[in-house]
């Protein structure tokens, strides 16, 4: 199993094409399937949008138009998404929603695979796809946890997993800080 970012974000595709089923199951796990889903989609997207998709608008030859397309099919998905967020696993045309962006989700994932992996990994070469595969990795740690339509391009992703990051400094500082008694 290699760990360059293509593989990395293929493996996900399948968790999310299983997720999606899990999601749809009726009963005391739907909750749990539908947040795993929501936050495995949201990371996934953002470390795309904020690694993956630069790359590829520099190093394909015709990158500028395949990230331009993986981008608007990010932000229709993501509509459908923060839809589906709002209405939740157990709101009026739940089933109907999920599968509205399953769709959409899974067609954007089957042409990632087919022209941006394929084409980055003809461009590209092991090494460099090893370490954007790492920076994926990290941004997934540091991405929001829910679909945000608003935040749609590098920049913002840049900017989201910048203040999370911030956060979770400021947290570990609060814990260090508080005195010993505080901590039992």
């Amino acid at each position: 199993m290699r760990d360059d970012a293509a593989d990395i974000l293929t493996r996900q595709h399948a968790q999310i094409r299983r997720g999606f089923y899990k999601a749809a199951v009726p009963g005391p796990t739907r909750r749990r399937a539908f947040d795993q889903l929501m936050r495995l989609l949201a990371v996934h997207e953002a470390a795309e949008e904020a690694h993956v998709h630069p790359v590829a608008r520099r190093a394909l030859r015709a990158g500028r138009a395949v990230a331009a397309r993986r981008r608007e099919e990010e932000k229709q998905a993501k509509k459908l998404l923060v839809r589906l967020w709002r209405t939740g696993p157990y709101g009026k045309g739940y089933l109907r929603q999920l599968n509205a962006a399953r769709r959409a989700v899974l067609a954007h994932a089957a042409r990632e695979e087919r022209e941006e992996f394929a084409a980055l990994r003809r461009a590209v070469g092991a090494g460099r796809l090893r370490m954007l595969g790492a920076e994926v990795k990290l941004a997934q740690v540091y991405a929001p946890t829910r679909p945000h339509r608003w935040v749609n391009n590098e920049a913002a992703n840049s900017a989201t997993a910048a203040m999370t990051v911030a956060c979770q400094v400021r947290k570990s500082f609060a814990v260090i800080s508080r005195p010993a008694a505080s901590l039992r």
